[in-house]
């Protein structure tokens, strides 16, 4: 197997397109820690089987919203595969393969079975022969024996054989557990027969008393029937005599139901003949109602006018009782007079308030010139004797003291000038607003007779004064009179119409009683003729009784012989059901010892089996440890270039040691690059051997981190030997961090990172 290329998008951390041409030989990926190295060499496992070690949607790019697509190149006993798997977003995958460009398989079930077959080996045995961790090779010679064989053996493929023949002896014990507990359970074949000839003697015993009581049974019943035809006779007498009273009763009750009805009906043409008596008497009474009503209601007509006209007379003088008036005509002519004023004192209102305008002019004009007055007497007493006349311009000199009483002389007359008009003003707004008051008082008073005048006049128009003379309480008595004659009226009315009712129903149940009399007489006639049916009946109850006793005897016989019949045969059927379980058993007993038999060939054959497992194992192991050990031996010549005697293998322990001139020694006594040479050497010889069991030569091989620990020396000592490698293997790939094998690998391939937990990788 040769790996051509390597494609990846979308795959963990290697998110763009990454397409990678690996060379054949010896080839080295290299990066700093935590670059992506193992993710890149983990896709070759994924895209062949889709083994991941992590779930599948780790295997996507996070982040992503595209498709996961990895795909590998690969060239197998000369011919071209071609490999592609996928991961949509949505975590469907999806696998196909090619072989030569043609389509070998699509779909992730058949491509898995697809590389299985082309390579011989299912992923497991794939990753034990190609791929090789640092650890694993340090544990060949630094694990304790217990973690060193079961390495090797889980390596080799022989830890599945283990399980198997540890299955194998489990079974083994298990079947000898229920061979055990069968052999215990095994019944007693002699006890069982025992019992079965019990049940016989029992089935024998039963049948002969079933045949005596048949014949028992049947003569009851023989009885029991004749009883029961004669006591059915009887019972048919009966109940026809019983239907006869039934129905006797029957027309007894509509006979007298009928014989009342009849009673009524003399009694309803009784009651007509005291109707009509009473209907003439109360109908000339029951006359006179209408010609009442209309009598009624006009007297409380003119009672009810009295009333209003009287309520309107009273309103009418309190509406003119404000005003002194004792007629609407006396409240017109004052409307009259209170409007010829209204104008007159509008009038003087204005001629009163234009007075009051005038004189606050001459105020303020006085008042402007007293101002200006004491101005000039501020202005001469500031001055002084020697300074010049304010309004002429000359010397003051001696005349100043007089000039100024004149100045104080004016100011003081043009005060009182001004006192005096502030008295005028006062007394002429008191009488501008007396003026006003008595204008607005008759404005109010007209307003007031407006809204009166209407309704006045409408109450003295609806009054009439001869009307009012009449005598309200002859009224009163004269109503009182005729309700109370009214009253009897429509009680002999009502009493009228009451008659007129009950008459017109006892007409109907008088006209109906002519059927309920010929009723009565059919009736009468049906019951009579019940009574004599009744005394032509032949039936004795005291015969009936005793007829049924027997009857009851006789049934109860033969049930109580039916009921020992069936019990008889419930015993038979008891013991042919013990019969037949005794027989189940014995038949159960038989497969149960056959079934031990089988048991104890099965428990044989599985003993065998891990037997032979065990053998194989150790055979298997025996066989694999000479030809492991001649291949480690061999390849640690070439690797060595037979410095040393030769590389031993002790197969019971798998614990490596040098032999050097004839003496062995173990692996401590050589320097690192020895033991690491010996232990790459034993890796690869474990890794050809398992491509050998499958028949396959995979030519493939991964060292991953093999160089940890080694220094410079030891690391250009490892390189060599995986240089000489390329004659037994087409590529070996080796995986390390150090980034100074890009100078001494032909092939090498850098991953870098590239930030945001992205990387790439490139042909160095």
């Amino acid at each position: 197997m040769r790996i051509y290329r390597i494609g990846l998008r979308n795959y963990r951390i290697f998110e763009e397109q990454l397409d990678l041409e690996l060379p054949s030989g010896l080839i080295g990926i290299y990066g700093a820690n935590g670059a992506g190295k193992s993710y890149l060499i983990e896709s070759i496992p994924w895209t062949l089987y889709g083994r991941t070690r992590t779930s599948v949607q780790d295997v996507r790019t996070s982040g992503s919203q595209e498709d996961c697509v990895s795909e590998i190149e690969f060239e197998h006993e000369d011919h071209l595969y071609r490999v592609r798997r996928s991961i949509s977003v949505r975590g469907l995958v999806k696998a196909r393969a090619w072989i030569d460009n043609e389509l070998g398989s699509d779909g992730v079930k058949e491509t898995n079975r697809f590389i299985h077959a082309t390579l011989g080996m299912d992923v497991d045995s794939f990753r034990a022969s190609v791929f090789a961790e640092q650890k694993q090779l340090s544990a060949f010679s630094e694990a304790n024996p217990a973690d060193r064989q079961r390495l090797v053996l889980s390596l080799l493929g022989i830890t599945p054989l283990d399980k198997a023949r540890d299955m194998a002896r489990a079974d083994a014990r298990a079947h000898l557990e229920q061979l055990k507990l069968a052999r215990a359970s095994l019944p007693e074949i002699c006890q069982l027969d025992a019992d079965r000839n019990e049940c016989l003697r029992e089935l024998e015993v039963v049948n002969a008393q079933l045949e005596t009581n048949r014949t028992r049974v049947e003569q009851c019943k023989a009885l029991a029937e004749r009883e029961s035809v004669e006591y059915s006779r009887l019972e048919v007498t009966k109940i026809e005599r019983d239907q006869v009273i039934v129905a006797g009763k029957e027309k007894r009750h509509l006979f007298e139901e009928l014989t009342f009805q009849v009673n009524n009906a003399e009694n309803s043409i009784t009651r007509l003949q005291q109707i009509e008596e009473e209907m003439a008497r109360v109908s000339s009474t029951a006359d006179k109602v209408a010609e009442l009503e209309v009598k009624l209601a006009a007297t409380k007509a003119s009672i009810d006018r009295l009333s209003d006209l009287s309520r309107a007379s009273i309103e009418l003088e309190r509406l003119l009782q404000p005003f002194a008036c004792r007629t609407v005509q006396e409240l017109e002519e004052l409307w009259a007079r209170v409007a010829d004023q209204i104008v007159p004192a509008a009038s003087e209102v204005e001629s009163k308030l234009a007075r009051i305008r005038t004189l606050e002019l001459e105020i303020a004009s006085i008042g402007a010139t007293c101002e200006s007055a004491n101005n000039v007497l501020e202005i001469l007493l500031k001055l002084g004797s020697d300074s010049p006349c304010p309004t002429c311009g000359q010397d003051l000199g001696d005349g100043f003291e007089e000039h100024v009483r004149e100045s104080r002389k004016a100011l003081d007359k043009q005060r009182a000038a001004l006192k005096h008009k502030r008295k005028q003003l006062d007394q002429a707004g008191q009488e501008s607003e007396a003026a006003a008051h008595l204008h607005r008082d008759l404005i109010r008073e007209k307003e007031s007779i407006d809204r009166i005048i209407p309704r006045a006049s409408l109450l003295a128009v609806g009054i009439d004064e001869s009307f009012l003379a009449a005598d309200v309480d002859k009224l009163k008595v004269q109503l009182s009179a005729v309700a109370s004659e009214l009253k009897i009226a429509k009680q002999d009315q009502t009493r009228y119409f009451a008659l007129v009712a009950e008459r017109r129903e006892l007409e109907k149940q008088v006209d109906a009683s002519t059927r309920v009399f010929e009723s009565h007489r059919k009736v009468g006639h049906e019951l009579h003729q019940l009574k004599m049916r009744l005394q032509g009946l032949d039936f004795d109850p005291g015969r009936f009784s005793q007829q049924k006793v027997r009857r009851d005897e006789s049934v109860q016989r033969a049930k109580e012989a039916s009921e020992l019949f069936e019990r008889e045969m419930i015993q038979k059927l008891q013991a042919e059901a013990k019969l037949e379980r005794v027989d189940a058993l014995i038949a159960q007993a038989r497969e149960i010892f056959l079934a031990v038999e089988r048991l104890e060939k099965q428990s044989e054959l599985v003993t065998r089996v891990a037997e032979y497992l065990n053998e194989f194992r150790r055979s298997t192991i025996s066989a694999l440890g000479p030809r492991l050990a001649n291949s480690s031996a061999e390849l640690f010549g070439e690797l060595t270039e037979s410095e040393y005697d030769r590389l031993e293998v002790d197969t019971s322990s798998w614990q490596l040691r040098i032999s050097d001139f004839g003496v062995s020694h173990d692996l401590n006594r050589f320097s690192g690059s020895e033991r690491d040479l010996a232990n790459l050497a034993f890796r690869i010889a474990i890794s050809e051997q398992i491509g050998r069991s499958f028949g396959q030569q995979v030519g493939l091989l991964v060292l991953d981190e093999i160089f940890g620990p080694l220094d410079d020396q030891r690391k250009f000592v490892m390189l060599g030997a995986l240089d000489s490698l390329k004659a037994r293997f087409n590529q070996v790939i080796v995986v390390t961090h150090g980034m100074e094998i890009k100078e001494q690998i032909p092939g090498a391939i850098e991953v870098l990172k590239l930030g945001s937990r992205r990387a790439t990788a490139r042909i160095a």
